[in-house]
């Protein structure tokens, strides 16, 4: 199939529909797809570029309001987009799989393919709860663009429930499927942390992983609180913050001042996976507007580690409370150390915890099988178009 994958943001923009759209994108050009992402030019330093088989092409877009946390590119209106145009009028495309029915940049694609081409949109988190008057900005836009966005997909796969149920109740008629993310586990795996010593602690102490967008709304300031009580308390824990963001700076200033606390900065897709085989445990700390749960958490419990996790959906399939995880309330600081403490202090369950924590990854989250269903949806939104 000739496929085109359109999303906000791409590599080396980092966030998670961002690994997503990355992971289709090799995985479906190693099944031999004919794949073309189109994505904004944020972060990047060419317009037009190869990886792993796939082309990647970019347009030129504003991006003011991510300094605020908010993710959310604006297509420069003065350039001219006539390479997208010509990828989307491309008579041999078979079908156009957009990321995130919430943005300005997806309505953008949308507008330029044509209507004989199927569309299935993607949409990987339900309502994000900012502050007055954000969160009105934000229902403003669901119900406005991203309303329009949904009516021109063909099908509407939605990473979880919540999001399902989310999307039902701005578009009623969305033909809406659920379709889970999925890891590498054979890259995220428990042996990548043989023979590594990526923490600036003792080999005893605990070490307790994060990779995250720097912001209030992923949660780091409950995560700083936390480990300020930890440190206060002469726990032996150890914290690596992974990521960057607007935060980084109140981060890197924290960890000046406690001694349980690096700050890791951005990390390469190859060190990323030993980083989390070697760390004991994950935190998953953001405060809503999650799909739940997370590609961070699974690739967290392909590699062998368990998770504490803000609890944001319920019945979630493969989190089990306890058993490979610890869940909290989210924006609850105190759950959130006491959570870490008792991990902290008991490593006999941290190695069954580990165990159970892969086998889950092996159950629930392969990669594979995420990408056998979504070439059965692909054929299936050209199938209905072609009767």
């Amino acid at each position: 199939m000739k496929i085109v994958l359109a999303s906000h943001y791409f590599h080396p923009h980092i966030g998670g529909i961002e690994s997503v759209v990355e992971s289709h994108a090799t995985h479906l050009t190693k099944r031999g797809h004919d794949v073309t992402v189109i994505s904004s030019n944020v972060s990047a330093d060419s317009k037009y570029s190869r990886r792993d088989g796939y082309m990647i092409y970019r347009y030129d877009a504003w991006n003011p309001a991510e300094n605020f946390g908010i993710p959310y590119p604006i297509p420069n209106p003065v350039k001219k987009r006539q390479k997208i145009k010509q990828i989307l009028s491309d008579p041999e495309l078979d079908v156009v799989h957009v990321h995130g029915m919430n943005y300005i940049t997806t309505a953008m694609i949308l507008r330029y393919t044509p209507s004989n081409v199927p569309v299935v949109m993607h949409q990987h988190t339900p309502f994000v709860e900012y502050s007055f008057p954000l969160q009105l900005i934000e229902l403003t836009n669901d119900k406005t663009i991203g309303r329009w966005n949904l009516r021109q997909a063909d099908l509407v796969l939605c990473v979880s429930q919540d999001i399902e149920k989310y999307v039902n109740k701005l578009e009623k008629k969305a033909d809406t499927k659920i379709l889970n993310n999925g890891v590498n586990t054979a890259h995220f795996h428990p042996n990548r942390a043989e023979g590594v010593n990526k923490f600036d602690c003792g080999p005893d102490t605990p070490v307790f992983f994060t990779l995250s967008r720097m912001s209030q709304k992923k949660g780091m300031d409950i995560l700083l609180k936390a480990a300020k009580k930890i440190d206060q308390e002469n726990i032996d824990a150890h914290f690596a913050v992974a990521g960057d963001g607007p935060m980084r700076e109140k981060i890197e200033h924290t960890a000046q001042r406690v001694g349980n606390m690096d700050v890791l900065g951005r990390i390469s897709d190859e060190e990323l996976a030993e980083y989390y085989a070697a760390a004991d445990v994950f935190l998953f700390t953001s405060k809503s507007g999650e799909a739940f749960p997370t590609l961070t958490m699974m690739e967290a419990y392909a590699s062998g580690t368990p998770v504490i996790a803000s609890k944001l959906s319920e019945n979630t399939i493969g989190v089990e409370n306890t058993t490979n995880s610890i869940l909290t309330d989210p924006g609850n600081p105190k759950m959130l150390k006491e959570a870490i403490i008792e991990l902290a202090t008991a490593k006999n369950r941290l190695s069954q915890m580990s165990n159970n924590a892969r086998e889950s990854a092996e159950q629930y989250f392969s990669i594979e099988s995420k990408i056998d269903k979504l070439e059965t949806h692909y054929k299936s939104v050209i199938a209905s178009r072609d009767q």
